[in-house]
């Protein structure tokens, strides 16, 4: 198996140092990720004419780009072509609306882009402990279950850190919480804040696996797409022409 592996939080991580060393056990690995932390950086690209690539190793590079920009290179400048893109392992969940803005989600995303099967990994902050503990059992259970699709990113979440022990594997839905946003202004500049509100986590969700000591696997399917959502519209725009 030949595995492309990259991040968000840039290629010294101690995420992407844990999942390079596990996925040589699978097969052939390239590592291609940010030099600088990128955390946030959703799918978006910053370069479309030059990048610059730092050579660390013949199978470890960085480039001055985003997650996205990583994948981007090393299919297409490197020209390696993995079975399966590896993004990871974030340090911090990627849960619910917090995938909309994740680096290590977009990074799976533009793998999909070049129909290549891609997995996100993400650990709450600083628990990479568990991370040790469960990330042979979540790679077995991937690949061994022929879970990876073209059609969609499996975005995993390790359970929270209040747990030292992991209760098992849930398949999850999206799940969202009420979220209040603040800024605090501080000189010239604003400090961004944000605080959850109570919230009883709906079951089968994402939220509730992690937080009640389950490993979470949903799937992403890729850009904006919704099924629910076309045919929806369909269906109200013909009882328009039907009037």
């Amino acid at each position: 198996m030949k595995i492309l592996i990259t991040n968000d939080d840039g290629y010294k991580s101690e995420g992407i140092r844990l999942l390079y060393e596990e996925a040589k056990k699978y097969g052939e690995v390239l590592l291609v990720a940010p030099h600088h932390h990128m955390s946030g950086a959703s799918a978006s690209r910053v370069f479309w004419t030059k990048v610059k690539v730092h050579t660390h190793h013949d199978d470890i590079y960085s480039i001055e780009g985003t997650p996205a920009d990583a994948v981007s290179l090393a299919l297409h400048g490197l020209n390696f072509r993995p079975d399966v893109v590896i993004s990871g392992i974030n340090n911090g969940l990627n849960v619910g609306a917090d995938t909309v803005y994740s680096g290590t989600v977009g990074a799976c995303m533009e793998a999909l882009k070049a129909r290549i099967p891609a997995i996100a990994l993400s650990v709450d902050f600083d628990h990479f402990e568990q991370v040790k503990k469960d990330l042979k059992l979540v790679l077995d259970y991937i690949f061994d279950n022929n879970l990876i699709s073209t059609q969609y990113l499996l975005n995993v979440n390790f359970v929270a850190r209040e747990f030292n022990e992991s209760k098992g594997i849930m398949i999850t839905d999206l799940g969202f919480r009420p979220t209040e946003h603040f800024y605090v202004a501080d000189g010239d500049h604003y400090t961004t804040k944000r605080k959850f509100d109570h919230f009883e986590f709906l079951p089968d969700t994402d939220l509730f696996a992690v937080n009640n000591g389950f490993i979470s696997i949903t799937p992403l399917k890729f850009a904006n797409q919704t099924e629910k959502g076309l045919e929806e519209l369909r269906n109200k725009v013909s009882k328009i022409v039907e009037k």
